[in-house]
């Protein structure tokens, strides 16, 4: 009994798994890849590979490449996809469906629904955790196995694992051919592993897109899968009623319906979805007891009304539509209509006027990233005048906004605020902001949005007001997406037109609604505009679309009144929007003189085997240029049926049409017109034509794979008794199709008299693949001449492949100069570690050839480089080779030398002396500073001593956080001709150690110690010792120690300090008691300009008595009244600085901003111009309400570089954000640190107030 129930049990499984995957038996299958080539699919993402092999995709990891994805060029809907894979244990993958990559989502990033391949090795030790079939949780120890499940790429992640199904994750076989069945139909999605169910999900987020093969991206190169079998049922359409039918309710409005109406029918039915018929109410205060549309007929309705109540049958029939399921579009005004009919204002969430406030329910706002309701009092409805406005797109992921912009701009219309209504069940997918400049709110208003209502669908789109905004793209794009998505819940129209509106700039179509008859009034002569307006709707039309216009266009083109002029525009017309439906009318024109060329151009693009046909059927029908064009045509179309009719002509005896004809087979291609165009013979004048012609059919040959027969072409056309340049393309074309067995015949080329040969040979070298062809070409290189081994040279550096170095390095010894430079130059990418000795050597020939040495020395690549460049440097060598290898080392940052460096700081040579001590300065670090010291300390020489001072001040100067101790360690222990060179470095390390042991050095015998003392204090990085300067100028009898004293004294004055400008005037007048010398007063009035106050002016004054100093003493007073006087605001800011001024403009219309959402760090500084004495500030956003600082921080500074600590923090709450200082300070610089942040909200200063 045991044995039947199993047998039962499995015969009942596989009956469910059978009727599962039966959807769509009998229907066609499909196939997406055709064995043979990636045509129909195209690459996404990253750079892994995918090549076709014994009928498979392969796909291969490459390193350091995001995901990448093989995409099939089609979209598909509704399908049953079927593919079997192969994939390496450890490597991830997935099937895309239904996915996108629009430029303005994450810079064209693939997303959407992906079926995973997950092969499950490992453990699984992650969340949610997988359960066992008794609802357990299975042992970490056991993989994840998610194969079949679906993950929403680059969008919200898992959706549909395989935690709670054991049996799908068992289904998924390792190191085998695994078989998926992918089922997407409406908003539900199924997959099948090997005949076992996995997913099961619905989602409606969208309905339409690409296929993709993924190869994930890799820690690992050269992970493959394989697929195969790939094959699709196209269910797309079959289960909608086709098309769908909308209803466009008007007749009231407060807005012109009689003008919106048509465009609104007009944007529908361009879509190829809809059929539109119009209900119109009776007109204000008349009867409305007729009034009743069947909206049950419809998918759709389309509210262009705001007006009387309607009869509550009607009402109510609306009400059972859209519980039922029905589909709804509010068109801008009709948020105003029915403000007391209760189930209205749920269908619609929020509308305005009528008497709607508070009591109607709450305004949506959108506030800090979030939806929010605004229960605060007062009427519902508003807007200012008519203005352009920047739509910001909340939901980038519903089926409505996929794909589109984040910010885009709509044309001047109304921007409907603070509507009112239940506001339940809704979903802001766009809003936009009702700036006060404009007489708004200050808020993010709601402006595109979408309701559930029952089981129904409803869109509400607050755009629109007239015919005139309904031009805008955006518009036009939401409303015809947001009608589907009402009438269906999926959208189909997933094209994002390349002249949607921009974040900046308004995109309007040049019409909404063209008349099609005037193309047969149109004649030569008369205005273009009505046609003009036709062009750039077909411009702007989704194929969809193209029969509908496709058929207008026809029934113009046949009127015995249209002209020969609107013929012709309807000719050029058809030749984006024809199909086979258009070949019988065209093909009539074929010998109209006048409009052949029109018809054949639109038959010659038209993809229809029908066009073909009819030009094939033309062409023994006409005589001269309209043969010649037909021949062109055909020739365009690659249509490989008319080759035989061709080549008649090639030999019939006119040489024009011969000329023609030929041109038409070599651009058709494929054996046969090869073969026609071999046998062919020709006049003379022809041959080049015939040659040409010949090498495309190659060429064609060679593309589909035909190589061998390709190459025979070839090697015929590549005699020297062609053209150069014949025989150039004939050699490429051999090469490509010989690839390795080419490159004796290729090599042949280099010893050609024919330079132009010789330089193809290099190109054609460069682009030969493998190893293999590279031994094959070095081997011959010193079997060649000079010009010809410079050629090969080139190409094998352009090749770029090692294996060719050895080679390489020999022709480097070459007694011919351009030789032996080319093969230099190719050691730079073909060498390693074992050419830099070769290379280092030929460094110091001081030439072209050194140079060239130089430059393959610094970008030679490999293991042991640096290694190989120390050895060199410590070798016996002559000094300019050991120079320029431990130059290289700098060059290329190699710090593992910096051991060796030490040894060479000791060499007997001066030039390797200096050399490495310049190393050292450039690569040493923190560990090595003392080390540096040491070196100094036993140096002989002025010149090492002076070159290791500047070694170790190049080392400091990097270190982020250099530490003094090692230097002072060793003032201590040098003796005095080293101490100077240590005090020097001193300044660079600063800090009060460091200072100290400059201090004590001061009181040395040695003088040459105390003036090198003085010297460090001059360069310390801070005002500290200022005192001490000044002690030293004023009491040294030393001439020189006085100097340097004063002129540091006055240095060390201009540093940010933080103090006012009357104290650096009172510095400044030390200074001048302490000055001995006309030149040092001098220099203290050239200071005296930088501190703007009552008491500069006193002393520059002053200082005009002494007949010395007055020119420059007129010259300070006059810069000093010119600063007080003008007391200039300036500004800069760490974003938009260029814009900061605008902020003190006085303009309130005008403003600067941090371009972007406010972050913590964002500063604005202001600079009074001279010190003043302030209370607070006041920053003004008023226009901007919404951009006021979340938290600031005051700062003030006397020279704007030394800022202490905050005088004022707090937060602003408002659009003015007052800001009071406990008490007032004296100061001339002022630095607010935004510390707050919004993700909505840039932090903007309209004006700027200071209280003085």
């Amino acid at each position: 009994m045991r044995r039947l129930t199993a047998i039962l049990l499995v015969f009942g499984l596989a009956c469910v798994s059978l009727s599962s995957m039966s959807f769509a038996a009998g229907e066609d299958w499909q196939n997406l890849f055709d064995g043979k080539t990636l045509n129909g699919w195209i690459q996404r993402g990253g750079k892994a590979n995918y090549a076709v092999e014994d009928a498979m995709i392969v796909g291969t990891t490459v390193l350091k490449t995001p995901n990448s994805f093989l995409c099939t060029e089609k979209m598909y809907t509704d399908f049953v996809l079927e593919l079997e894979f192969l994939v390496e244990p450890d490597m991830n993958s997935g099937i895309q469906i239904r996915s996108h990559s629009w430029k303005h989502y994450k810079n064209s990033t693939v997303h959407g629904y992906q079926v995973e391949i997950d092969p499950g090795t490992g453990p699984y030790k992650g969340d949610p955790k997988n359960l066992l079939a008794n609802g357990q949780a299975a042992p970490e120890t056991a993989p994840r196995s998610w194969s079949g499940g679906i993950y929403d790429e680059s969008r919200r992640g898992w959706l549909s694992n395989l935690t709670k199904d054991p049996p799908a994750r068992a289904a998924f076989k390792q190191n085998q051919w695994n078989h998926y069945r992918i089922e997407a139909i409406g908003d539900r999605m199924r997959t099948w592993v090997n005949g076992v169910p996995a997913a099961d999900l619905k989602d409606d987020i969208t309905s339409t897109g690409f296929i993709a093969l993924q190869v994930h991206g890799s820690e690992q190169a050269g992970k493959k899968i394989k697929w195969r079998n790939i094959r699709i049922q196209d269910l797309t359409g079959k289960n909608r009623k086709d098309p769908l039918k909308a209803l466009i309710v008007d007749g009231q409005n407060n807005h012109d319906w009689k003008s919106t109406t048509p465009v609104l029918k007009s944007l529908l039915e361009e879509t190829g979805l809809f059929t539109v018929d119009v209900a119109t109410s009776p007109a204000k205060k008349q009867p409305m007891d007729s009034f009743k549309p069947d909206f049950a007929k419809y998918d759709v309705i389309v509210a262009n009304y705001t007006g009387d109540e309607w009869p509550k049958e009607t009402q109510d029939g609306l009400v059972k539509y859209m519980s039922s399921g029905g589909g709804l579009v509010i068109f801008h005004a009709a948020d105003n209509a029915f403000p007391k009919w209760k189930e209205w204002n749920e269908m619609i969430a929020v509308g305005g006027w009528g008497g709607r406030n508070e009591k109607s329910g709450p305004k949506i706002r959108y506030r800090d990233g979030k939806v929010v309701m605004d229960h605060s009092p007062g009427r519902g409805g508003s807007h200012g005048p008519q203005h352009d406005f920047q739509i910001i797109t909340r939901d980038r992921h519903h089926a409505i906004t996929a794909g589109l912009p984040e910010k885009w701009m709509h044309t001047k219309d109304e921007l409907y605020s603070e509507l009112r209504g239940p506001a339940k069940n809704v979903q802001v997918l766009a809003t936009a902001y009702a700036d006060p400049a404009q007489k708004g709110t200050g808020e993010h208003e709601p402006m595109l949005f979408t309701v559930r209502y029952g089981k129904g669908r409803v869109f509400h789109t607050a755009l629109g007001h007239a015919a005139e905004q309904l031009r805008c793209i955006g518009f036009i794009v939401t409303f015809q997406r947001g009608t589907e998505w009402a009438a269906t819940g999926q959208v189909t129209q997933i094209e994002v037109p390349e002249d949607f509106p921009t974040a900046d700039k308004v995109s309007l179509r040049s019409t909404v609604s063209v008349d099609y008859n005037a193309i047969e009034e149109y004649d030569f002569g008369k205005s273009r505009r009505a046609l003009a307006a036709i062009e750039e709707e077909i411009r702007n039309l989704r194929p969809s679309v193209f029969p509908q216009v496709e058929e207008r266009l026809l029934k113009a083109l046949e009127l015995p009144k249209t002209t020969f002029a609107g013929k012709q525009f309807i000719c050029r017309m058809l030749r984006r929007v024809g199909s086979a439906q258009s070949v019988p009318a065209l093909s009539k024109l074929l010998a109209d003189e006048k409009l052949s060329h029109m018809a054949r151009f639109a038959l010659q693009h038209m993809p229809a085997p029908e066009a073909g046909a009819a030009l094939r059927k033309a062409l023994p029908e006409l005589e001269g240029s309209l043969k010649i064009g037909v021949i062109g045509s055909i020739g365009q179309r690659g249509d490989r049926p008319a080759v035989p009719e061709l080549a008649k002509l090639v030999t019939a005896g006119n040489k024009e049409i011969a000329r023609a004809a030929i041109g038409a087979l070599g651009r058709i291609g494929g054996p046969q017109a090869a073969n026609m165009l071999a046998g062919a013979k020709v006049p003379a004048e022809l041959t080049n034509a015939r040659d040409d012609a010949h090498l495309m059919c190659a060429d064609s040959m060679l593309a589909e794979g035909q190589n061998g027969e390709a190459a025979a072409i070839y090697r015929k056309m590549i005699s020297a008794d062609n053209s150069t340049w014949v025989r150039i393309a004939a050699y490429k074309g051999f090469v490509q199709a010989e690839k390795d067995e080419a490159v004796p015949v290729v090599l042949t080329l280099l010893s050609d008299k024919d330079l132009d040969l010789q330089r193809a040979a290099g190109k054609f070298m460069t682009e030969m693949p493998g190893t293999a062809v590279t031994k094959a070409l070095a081997e011959q290189l010193e079997n060649l001449g000079a010009d010809a081994q410079i050629v090969l040279l080139s190409a094998l550096e352009a090749r770029g492949d090692k294996t060719a170095a050895p080679i390489v390095a020999k022709a480097a010894a070459s007694d011919n100069g351009p030789v032996r430079l080319a093969a230099i130059e190719a050691l730079a990418v073909l060498g390693d570690a074992a050419n830099v000795e070769l290379l280092a050597t030929a460094s110091a020939a001081g030439d072209e050839t050194g140079r060239g040495a130089m430059d393959s020395l610094n970008r030679l690549s490999g293991d042991g480089v640096a290694k190989a460049l120390t050895a060199v440097a410590k070798s016996s060598a002559e000094p300019p080779v050991r120079v320029n290898a431990i130059q290289t080392l700098i060059n290329r940052r190699e710090t593992e030398a910096v051991p060796a460096l030490f040894d060479l700081a000791k060499d007997r040579n001066v030039d390797v002396r200096q050399a490495a001590y310049k190393a050292l300065g450039a690569l040493s670090g923190q560990e090595e500073l003392a080390k540096i010291v040491s070196t100094l300390l036993t140096a002989d020489g002025d010149a090492d001593r002076a070159a290791i001072e500047r070694a170790m001040i190049a080392t400091v100067t990097r270190l982020e956080k250099p530490d003094a101790a090692g230097v002072i360690a060793g003032l201590d222990k040098a003796g005095d001709d080293a101490k100077g060179h240590l005090l020097a470095v001193l300044p660079h390390l600063g800090g009060e150690k460091a200072l100290g042991a400059v201090r004590s050095q001061l009181s040395s015998s040695e003088d040459s110690v105390q003036q090198a003392a003085i010297r460090a204090l001059a360069d310390w990085p801070d005002s500290t010792p200022l005192a001490q300067l000044l002690e030293i100028a004023k009491t040294s009898s030393d001439s020189t120690r006085h100097v340097l004293a004063l002129r540091g004294y006055i240095k060390l004055l201009a540093l940010p300090a933080n103090r006012n400008a009357a104290r650096s005037v009172e510095l400044l007048v030390d200074a001048m008691n302490a000055a001995k010398r006309t030149d040092e007063k001098k220099a203290v009035l050239g200071a005296l300009v930088k501190y703007p106050c009552e008491q500069a002016l006193e002393l520059a004054e002053t200082s005009k008595k002494d007949a010395a100093l007055s020119a420059e003493a007129e010259l300070a007073t006059k810069k000093i009244k010119e600063a007080m006087l003008s007391k200039s605001l300036k500004a800069k800011a760490s974003r938009n600085s260029d814009y900061a001024h605008q902020a003190l403009d006085g303009d309130q219309a005008s403003r600067w901003d941090t371009g972007r959402a406010m972050k913590p760090g964002d500063w604005f500084e202001l600079d009074l111009g001279v010190e003043s004495t302030l209370k607070g500030l006041i920053l003004d956003t008023t226009n901007s309400s919404n951009d006021y600082p979340r938290g600031y921080e005051v700062y003030v500074s006397f020279d704007g570089g030394s800022w202490g600590k905050p005088i004022a923090t707090g937060k602003g709450t408002k659009p003015i954000t007052e800001i009071k200082f406990a008490k007032p300070v004296q100061t001339r610089c002022v630095k607010i640190i935004q510390t707050g942040s919004s993700d909505s909200w840039n932090w903007s200063i309209h004006e700027l107030t200071v209280d003085l």
